[in-house]
C-alpha cells in the first residue's frame, strides 16, 4: 500500500475516482497504483501526473515512493 500517495490524495478531498480522471486512467487502476499492485516501481508519466495534481516536485514524489519501498523492505514486506 502507498500509504504516502492515499495520505495525499485524502488531505486533498479527491477520491480514487478523482485521481483516475486527473491521471487518464481507470479508478480501478488507479486503486491497484495505490495498492501497490501495478506500477510496483512508478514510471516517469505517473510520477509527473501526481507531481502536476499535488504541487509538489517529481523528485518529491520518487522520494516518498522509494522511501515507502525501504520501509516495506525493513519490514519483510518485500524482498530487498
Amino acid at each position: 500500500m502507498r500509504e504516502w500517495l492515499k495520505n495525499l490524495r485524502t488531505e486533498k478531498g479527491l477520491t480514487m475516482k478523482d485521481m483516475g480522471q486527473k491521471l487518464c486512467i481507470s479508478e480501478s487502476y488507479y486503486c491497484a497504483i495505490e495498492k501497490r499492485e501495478r506500477q510496483k516501481k512508478m514510471d516517469i508519466a505517473l510520477a509527473s501526473g501526481i507531481s502536476t495534481i499535488f504541487g509538489i516536485p517529481i523528485a518529491e514524489v520518487v522520494a516518498l515512493d522509494e522511501a515507502s519501498d525501504r520501509w516495506r523492505s525493513l519490514r519483510g514486506e518485500v524482498e530487498p
